[in-house]
């Protein structure tokens, strides 16, 4: 895994939005994921948050999917390959209502405090698509390093359902194409608050 040659885009004023590669991270580009996530649950509408470049707003939104991008740095966003906004989540969730989210290397640049305002963010989706750095992991202002239990039982509690099945394809996708991040902490789940009692039967 090597980031030479790649321009790392961060803030030193605001350090918890994270930071980006402004040429797109190769390591979060995942279209074989993208393309079993978004035909698997025949996916319309979907929110990216921590957008950084755009890469995955722009192939889903190519797929025919209507995509909201969010971005907490101001170059990423004026630079971005799709359309994005500007959203600090330490300041509130994003209200919104799609059929994915999709959050990849986001959740760690998160200080607890502000959790809820990501948690309540996640929920916008009928299924959210996230990965989350782990304890020990090197990173720019990772603040917030989990076990993968940490993010199933807090979703858990909100009525979301791990797919583990999707979750084991979703790995396997991610580690042929070199997706390092979603092969290692990728997972799926359903949101049991927009399917009613469906995913909630043990």
């Amino acid at each position: 895994m090597s980031y030479v040659g790649l321009e790392f885009a961060k803030s030193a004023s605001a350090p918890h939005l994270g930071g980006s590669i402004t040429a797109g991270d190769p390591f979060t580009y995942a279209p074989l994921v993208w393309d079993y996530v978004l035909s698997r649950f025949c996916i319309g509408s979907a929110l990216d948050i921590g957008s950084g470049c755009g890469n995955a707003s722009d192939y889903m939104f190519k797929k025919g999917v209507r995509v909201l991008a969010v971005e907490g740095l101001k170059d990423s966003v004026t630079s971005s390959l799709y359309p994005a906004i500007q959203h600090d989540l330490t300041k509130g969730p994003i209200l919104t209502s799609v059929d994915l989210v999709h959050c990849q290397e986001v959740v760690e640049h998160i200080e607890e405090e502000y959790l809820e305002n990501l948690l309540g963010t996640l929920m916008t989706g009928k299924f959210i698509l996230m990965t989350h750095a782990v304890p020990g992991q090197d990173g720019h202002h990772h603040v917030n390093l989990q076990p993968s239990e940490y993010w199933i039982d807090h979703l858990t509690q909100r009525g979301c359902r791990l797919m583990s099945e999707d979750t084991r394809r979703i790995r396997a996708l991610a580690q042929r194409e070199g997706a390092i991040y979603l092969a290692k902490t990728g997972m799926i789940f359903a949101n049991g608050c927009r399917f009613g009692n469906v995913v909630n039967r043990a």
